[in-house]
């Protein structure tokens, strides 16, 4: 949705353009951290000025984000930028320096062209004449670029995240064997368990979801996860479990309370709050251990005991790392941490560090151990085709963050879904 400003003064800022602001007031300037950006962070590809345009985001880190701009048309750089936001006393600052082909600058040597912050709100940033937009995996930019009668006139930028080796000039090719069309947006949302089920091999034994603290930390959470829009909610109960279903409704009419778990405490509160008929239960059971991996682990004790021992150090470290990540912060600081890339990734490794190896003749049990455990992520994704969606359609899953790097890779490779990055859902 895109943010159309009213016009007059805002608390010493005033509108410039359509979608820009201008600062008046030095003094205004919002007092925010460049952690504040990490929505930016990624590389996008985007449209503007009848050419092609590449932007590179850094992550925040030591005080900066920092990112290469070019213009291709015509299969030639036009001109090029080294941008930076950098931290500047309280507040933000966007510096650009322009390049024609050749690294032959456009300003002096100490020259550049600034931004300041005037204004930050959930994913949009408010720059001098600049505003900055994230909606799932897209980005619109509007520019005001002053005339020579010293007006302004707005310039619209459109970007989406793309992968490294994303090219304009592979598209023809790539688009005469891919699936065309919309795709639903899905937002996975990996959660601790929150009730203390004990269901794990490691379980996390966190405080009370019930208190106080914890339940304005999640109202919040859940404020935040609003702004996805999501049109359905999926959580980790039986499939289409009509006591789940039935629990939803109660809670709905006012005559149930929340129970402890992540999939009542967030799917259900939210669904409430965005005024869904249900929620959308997919989970799926079945035997994990294969059942004949301990003889595997027995027939080369000298080998598997010890991985099995690390496994188990490894697990307890993991288990300790949560908990200082919930003592220390909020609900939505341990899920930001949790669906951090990274710790997705080391999640996801695991089972090829400790399970996959494990193999005696014939008895491949660490495979078998794995083939259950991607069996069961395929058909819970597939319930969701199970119930059904349309390209229109906004899907919020919450569930337990071990099944997440899975989900996504399913999602990533189903021409009907587009992935949408949590993370700048779950921190301001």
């Amino acid at each position: 949705m895109l943010v159309i400003l009213s016009s007059g003064v805002l608390n010493g800022q005033s509108v410039l353009t359509e979608h820009t602001l201008q600062l008046d007031d030095a003094a205004n300037r919002p007092a925010v951290s460049i952690e504040d950006l990490h929505w930016l962070a990624g590389r996008w590809l985007g449209e503007g000025w009848g050419s092609t345009l590449e932007e590179n985001w850094n992550p925040p880190m030591g005080g900066a984000m920092l990112a290469t701009f070019r213009m291709i048309k015509d299969d030639q750089v036009q001109f090029s930028e080294l941008c930076a936001i950098e931290q500047e006393a309280h507040s933000l600052i966007y510096r650009v320096k322009h390049f024609n082909p050749g690294m032959k600058g456009w300003e002096e040597k100490d020259e550049h062209v600034a931004f300041p912050l005037v204004k930050l709100s959930q994913h949009t940033a408010y720059f001098d004449g600049l505003t900055i937009i994230r909606e799932g995996n897209n980005i619109t930019q509007f520019l005001a670029m002053k005339q020579k009668d010293g007006s302004y006139e707005e310039h619209q930028l459109n970007f989406k995240l793309s992968t490294a080796t994303a090219t304009p000039s592979v598209d023809p090719v790539v688009k005469k064997f891919s699936k065309e069309g919309p795709k639903a947006s899905i937002l996975f949302v990996g959660s601790y368990h929150m009730s203390n089920p004990g269901a794990d091999e490691f379980n996390l034994e966190s405080d009370d979801v019930l208190t106080d603290k914890r339940q304005k930390e999640i109202e919040i959470l859940v404020d935040r996860l609003a702004a996805f829009k999501p049109t359905m909610i999926a959580v980790e109960a039986p499939y289409m479990d009509s006591a789940t279903i039935a629990k939803y409704q109660l809670y709905v009419n006012g005559k149930k309370e929340l129970r402890r778990s992540e999939e009542e405490q967030i799917g259900f509160r939210l669904a409430k709050m965005l005024g869904h008929d249900s929620i959308y239960p997919i989970d799926v059971r079945m035997e994990f251990m294969p059942p004949d991996f301990e003889k595997a682990v027995i027939a080369k004790p000298e080998e598997y005991g010890p991985l099995i021992g690390e496994l188990n150090e490894y697990g307890n470290k993991a288990i300790e790392q949560m908990g200082t990540w919930l003592e220390e912060g909020t609900v939505s600081d341990m899920l930001y941490n949790m669906n951090r890339p990274e710790f997705l990734a080391i999640n996801h490794e695991l089972y090829f560090r400790f399970f996959f190896p494990i193999v005696a003749g014939d008895n491949y049990a660490g495979a078998d151990l794995l083939t259950n455990w991607y069996k069961r992520n395929l058909h819970i994704m597939g319930n969701l085709h199970k119930i059904g969606f349309t390209p229109e359609d906004r899907i919020l899953v919450v569930y337990g963050q071990g099944h997440i790097p899975i989900f996504q890779q399913i999602a990533e490779s189903s021409p009907y879904l587009e992935v949408v990055n949590v993370l700048p859902y779950l921190k301001d």
